[in-house]
């Protein structure tokens, strides 16, 4: 349980200074001319799009069981 916490953790950092590296980089080129700003910000775009796609949550469906109780009685 302690290692997959530091590998989320980790996961977590790391997809953080991803994103603010990016950032930063887009940034240094966007404003450093004007021939290259719609095409960074295209990819600027398409890159958070994709971080925000991957940050949702997949939940599985859960299985119900046949009964509410463990013992598998009635409630009344």
């Amino acid at each position: 349980m302690r290692v997959m916490n530091h590998i989320v953790a980790r996961v977590i950092c790391s997809l953080i200074a991803m994103t603010a590296v990016t950032a930063v980089v887009v940034t240094a080129v966007v404003y450093s001319g004007d021939k290259h700003r719609e095409a960074v910000t295209a990819i600027t775009r398409q890159f958070f799009v994709l971080v925000e796609e991957a940050s949702r949550v997949r939940c599985s469906p859960v299985s119900a069981s046949a009964s509410p109780r463990p013992e598998g009685g009635i409630i009344q």
